[in-house]
């Protein structure tokens, strides 16, 4: 015999079971853990350097060149982008998804403070 059998001659039973998987329906759908605005944290770390009075291309010379040289060095490193203005080198570095950020930013400021003795005193 057929569904169609059934239910038409079930209609009770059948209403019942449909307003079940309803109630189901809806518990579940109030349930469900949505948010709207995930935290969503890319791994990405800036590296903000001021040398006043010097102008963009003794900035990149003697301060973004060496720091980009020294970061390209850390483990999961994807892109490095450097920005030289007058009296200010700004390094933006990516990391590949996935890396531990916190392991990678304490090996990123061993890396800096070693490069410290290169960069000149005002930096």
């Amino acid at each position: 015999m057929h569904i169609a059998y059934y239910t038409t001659r079930r209609p009770i039973a059948t209403s019942m079971f449909f307003l079940a998987v309803v109630l189901l329906g809806v518990v579940s759908f109030s349930r469900l853990p949505v948010n709207l605005l995930p935290d969503i944290t890319f791994p990405r770390l800036l590296i903000w350097t001021n040398y006043r009075d010097v102008g963009p291309v003794e900035i990149e010379e003697f301060v973004t060149i060496p720091i980009e040289e020294t970061v390209s060095t850390v483990p999961g490193v994807q892109r490095v982008h450097s920005t030289s203005r007058a009296g200010i080198s700004l390094v933006t570095v990516e990391f590949t998804w996935g890396t531990d950020m916190d392991f990678t930013a304490l090996t990123l400021r061993e890396k800096l403070d070693n490069l410290s003795p290169i960069l000149p005193r005002e930096v």
